[in-house]
């Protein structure tokens, strides 16, 4: 078993990462909290994570917490599927965004003084321009029978698999569940919207085969969820520069998108630096000139 990022002590949204000093071990060196994976498979164990610099966040643990908390403080939100942007006649500023409701699905619009195209892999639907490409990842949700510690894995397999069949990540979540994703795929487009996109069980069933050849906790857990989404990245530049964040052409009209595999980490930070580009009119947060979608397009 290749790398690992520390124990964890998890509270009801996210986990925060322990570190244990660890060398090249025999099966003794590694952590012996980390029972549930299998002591014959690990060859070796390096820790890349400690309290101080390392945390694990539950996608939509964290996200409903973070809206729940934005509308105790006057926030309003709707639910739905946006159709277009929707400009003032001269075309050089915003003037509304026009959606249907997720239940009549009736036409709606809403007047805006502002607009953040936070759409993730659908934003050229809406700014067609924009360099974001989208790529598709699996993964699967298993519920082991009993509580395993709280680490998160970056295995290395061996002997090495094909090229689809990379090493998964493997994630003891603060539900209770495993967590466990896949390689990178583009083979089938990106859907009109979330429920649509296509889940491709054989290759959910390779990551289980995989993770539950190191694991006993996820051979006899129960796979109680198989899905799969898409990533938005940047292309034309180097992937560790970063997404694209701030104003474009249009006048109020701003983007935040192409976080890559970041997204949930790096939207706390990005929503403050966006707060303080529309009410401040610039950032003091972070120096985020290099991210300039106005660089791009």
């Amino acid at each position: 078993m290749g790398e690992a990022v520390g124990q964890t002590a998890t509270t009801e949204s996210h986990a925060h990462f322990h570190s244990h000093p660890t060398s090249i071990p025999s099966n003794k060196d590694y952590p012996p909290e980390l029972d549930w994976i299998t002591p014959d498979t690990i060859t070796s164990y390096t820790e890349l994570g400690c309290p101080e610099n390392t945390a694990q966040v539950h996608p939509h643990l964290f996200t409903h917490s973070i809206a729940e908390a934005a509308k105790e403080q006057g926030a309003w939100f709707t639910q739905g599927c946006v159709t277009s942007i929707n400009y003032s006649h001269d075309g050089d500023g915003i003037r509304s965004v026009s959606y249907k409701t997720k239940e009549t699905f009736d036409l709606c619009e809403v007047h805006a003084t502002d607009i953040v195209v936070a759409a993730g892999p659908w934003t050229k639907k809406f700014l067609p321009e924009a360099p974001i490409k989208e790529s598709r990842n699996h993964s699967i949700v298993v519920r082991p029978q009993k509580p395993v510690s709280a680490y998160v894995l970056f295995p290395e397999l061996h002997p090495k698999v094909p090229q689809k069949r990379i090493p998964p990540e493997i994630y003891s979540r603060p539900d209770g569940t495993i967590y466990s994703c896949g390689p990178s795929d583009m083979e089938v487009p990106l859907p009109e919207t979330t429920d649509m996109v296509d889940v491709n069980r054989a290759i959910c069933d390779r990551i289980y085969t995989d993770v539950s050849s190191v694991s006993a906790a996820v051979r006899e857990g129960e796979v109680i969820t198989k899905q799969a989404c898409y990533r938005p990245f940047v292309v034309g530049r180097a992937r560790d520069i970063g997404p694209l964040v701030g104003p474009t052409g249009v006048k109020s009209l701003w983007l935040a998108s192409g976080h890559d595999s970041w997204g949930i980490s790096n939207a706390p930070g990005t929503g403050k630096l966006m707060s303080e580009l529309i009410l401040d009119g610039k950032t003091t947060s972070a120096d985020i000139s290099s991210l300039d979608p106005r660089l791009m397009f």
